[in-house]
């Protein structure tokens, strides 16, 4: 079995809502209820799936290699999560207070000055 970590580089920074309504019926639905499951067992997965786990794993290996997926291992036992991509939002608030601390020292220099 291919053992996937977070040391691996993916092609991907997590699955957006786009790019999970243009995975297949079967992939779509394994990854909602990974979602809602928080994370899950290869084990869980093949359950939920009604599959034995190498069949189980089989539709979940393309996830993972696209890296909307991500396995972690918890105290010997490994899981599965589903990776999302950064907000954009924190970037732009990142910017603004960086922003806000450059205009701050330039006022301070210009007093000293």
């Amino acid at each position: 079995m291919t053992k996937f970590s977070k040391d691996e580089s993916s092609r991907s920074s997590g699955l957006s809502f786009r790019e999970l309504q243009k995975l297949p019926k079967p992939q779509h639905h394994l990854v909602n209820w990974i979602r809602r499951q928080n994370k899950a067992s290869l084990l869980d997965i093949a359950i939920h799936l009604c599959q034995d786990e190498e069949t189980a794993f089989k539709t979940l290996e393309p996830l993972l290699e696209k890296g909307f997926v991500e396995e972690t291992i918890e105290e010997e036992e490994r899981y599965y999560r589903i990776t999302y991509p950064p907000k954009k939002g924190r970037s732009l608030f990142k910017k603004l207070v960086d922003k806000k601390k450059a205009k701050q020292e330039s006022s301070e220099d210009a007093t000293d000055s």
